[in-house]
């Protein structure tokens, strides 16, 4: 790796810190540039402000995650069991790749500034590969056939209700143990229950 890669790595690196430590208005460019181990003049040659920085870490987190994750669906499994595998991961990369903390970063800063929000939610979390995993269920017979991004859309809706927004309001910490599995199981069932035509045996 270059040197200027491993510069750009790890401004990233402090910058995703210094987000979820103090906020991307408390956020300081010193700190992240210090704490990086480069100079201003080079964390501003690669990133020319803090938006841009911000939205540069969104960014390649989400890159990351498409990269990464992708479900296969698999007629040998049943529906809930594949669901249950798929909805376990989405809430990993939730609560380690993004981490609650920066999550409330970045529901703060959409707040603040609405027209990034148009430009980044829609492609937060690894929603691409749940919808081609829907995709793949309705072409095998196993779903109800509807616009795929509304069921897209209502999976997330039953997924952030219960395992995203409680932990970014503070209402509740984040789910583990055999609360995260009851509520793994609740939006399974939710779920399917609306939109599975037949379970697989």
């Amino acid at each position: 790796m270059k040197q200027t890669e491993r510069k750009h790595l790890a401004i990233i690196e402090a910058a995703k810190e210094e987000f979820i430590t103090h906020g991307f208005l408390a956020s300081n460019m010193d700190r992240i540039s210090t704490e990086a181990a480069v100079s201003k003049r080079t964390l501003y040659r690669h990133f020319e402000s803090k938006e841009v920085l911000f939205v540069s870490v969104l960014t390649i987190i989400q890159e990351s995650v498409s990269e990464n994750v992708k479900y296969d669906f698999d007629p040998t499994k049943t529906l809930t069991e594949q669901l249950t595998v798929i909805t376990c991961r989405e809430a990993d990369i939730l609560y380690s790749t993004y981490g609650i903390p920066l999550s409330r970063t970045i529901v703060m800063e959409f707040l603040r500034q609405p027209e990034l929000a148009l430009n980044l939610i829609k492609d937060l979390y690894s929603t691409k590969a749940i919808t081609d995993w829907f995709q793949q269920a309705i072409a095998a017979g196993c779903m109800v056939d509807k616009n795929i991004m509304l069921l897209t859309n209502i999976y997330i809706s039953l997924f952030q209700g219960l395992l995203f927004w409680p932990q970014v309001m503070n209402i509740s910490p984040n789910s583990e143990g055999k609360e995260l599995e009851d509520n793994i199981e609740t939006i399974v069932s939710v779920f399917l229950a609306s939109h599975m035509i037949k379970e697989l045996a």
